[in-house]
């Protein structure tokens, strides 16, 4: 949460955010973390974190003091109200990818086509290594590298892994949404966590 924005932490139900995520996210979810609190922090924009049942404990009384955390347990992303409505993290994302053994509604990228990603950079045709389904034209996708990492997070520009065939090299595929390389220039440019 931004610091001086006025926000407000309350649990919620999973039920209550799920129709929100992408359905990969929200199945995993009911699955895995059936029995976690849903933290959902509310300013600016909307933050949601999964918290065990002891953080929760921790948490409540935080909040009881009128005191607000400025993050706990697993971050699972932010919602909006523009278009993409729902920001991963690219922790979830992993977490899910390495859980399921299926990655999908992702791009992996050679490392001459990552580097430049993660100094803010787009993600280009030519370096696209292989395209995972479902990407339609808007959403959020992960910008994996060859070792099956999640290094970020971009815009599709393509409606579809079929339509990467019909580009040239040098066209963009994906916009820069956030990449870790954030964690170091972020705070030295006031650059903005994510570009949406």
């Amino acid at each position: 949460m931004l610091n001086g924005a006025k926000v407000r932490c309350r649990k919620t139900a999973l039920q209550e955010i799920a129709g929100s995520l992408p359905p990969h996210i929200s199945e995993y979810l009911r699955r895995e973390y059936a029995e976690a609190t849903i933290l959902s922090c509310e300013g600016r924009f909307t933050e949601i974190f999964v918290l065990s049942e002891e953080l929760a404990k921790v948490v409540e009384k935080i909040i009881a003091q009128g005191l607000t955390p400025y993050s706990a347990g697993l971050y699972l992303g932010r919602l909006r109200k523009g278009k993409p409505s729902f920001i991963p993290s690219i922790n979830i994302l992993q977490e899910i990818y390495q859980g399921t053994g299926e990655v999908v509604n992702a791009l992996v990228v050679a490392e001459e086509g990552l580097k430049p990603f993660l100094y803010g950079g787009d993600v280009l045709r030519k370096s696209v290594v292989s395209c995972r389904q479902p990407i339609r034209k808007g959403d959020v996708v992960a910008v994996l590298g060859t070792d099956m990492r999640v290094y970020g997070l971009g815009i599709s520009k393509i409606d579809g892994c079929e339509e990467l065939e019909k580009r040239k090299d040098l066209d963009e595929v994906a916009s820069n949404l956030f990449d870790v390389g954030w964690y170091i220039r972020g705070e030295a440019r006031k650059e903005r966590k994510y570009k949406a």
